[in-house]
């Protein structure tokens, strides 16, 4: 079963370290991943979103540089 999420992936560490507070203090719930292979990033991690939140994403990352929103991103989730 796929479920959709918001991926963000950047250019640098800093670019993800500075990202990640700014989306905690716009009360956006983050987790840090490696970066998927199957995406070309300069840095190894990223931060997944929940579908809902990807327009808090845009707009508490508006005017920043170093990062990019790929949405939908489909995530596998395991069933037991």
């Amino acid at each position: 079963m796929e479920e959709h999420y918001g991926l963000v992936v950047f250019d640098s560490t800093s670019h993800a370290l500075k990202a990640e507070r700014e989306l905690k203090a716009a009360m956006v719930t983050v987790a840090v991943i490696p970066t998927p292979v199957e995406f070309s990033s300069g840095c190894g991690i990223s931060l997944l979103v929940n579908e809902a939140e990807v327009g808090k994403v845009q707009g508490a990352l508006a005017g920043h540089e170093g990062y990019r929103l790929l949405y939908p991103y489909a995530k596998q989730r395991h069933e037991r």
